[in-house]
């Protein structure tokens, strides 16, 4: 029973991949690696906080809120890493 999960899974990840191939190729690489490394970070801190024997408020559904959160840190980092940039050239 488990090889028929495991087969059907394998058929909806291949479906879906041929069905968004085409319009992931417009997206520019560095804003597909900036998303990905949102997601993975997320699942991470999620995952080691499980192993840590945290309890997530919401369980699953947090998730997606420390994807946020990550999100508006990280385009926080940016910004800020962009004005810092534009100050330093402008000083020179």
């Amino acid at each position: 029973m488990a090889i028929l999960g495991a087969l059907a899974a394998a058929v909806l990840v291949t479906l879906a991949a041929v069905a968004v191939h085409r319009p992931l190729t417009r997206v520019p690489e560095n804003t597909l690696k900036f998303a990905v490394g949102v997601v993975i970070s997320a699942f991470g801190i999620y995952w080691s906080g499980e192993g840590l024997g945290v309890v997530w408020p919401g369980e699953d559904f947090s998730l997606p809120l420390i994807a946020a959160g990550l999100l508006a840190c990280a385009l926080l980092g940016v910004r800020l890493a962009s004005q810092r940039a534009v100050t330093v050239e402008v000083q020179r």
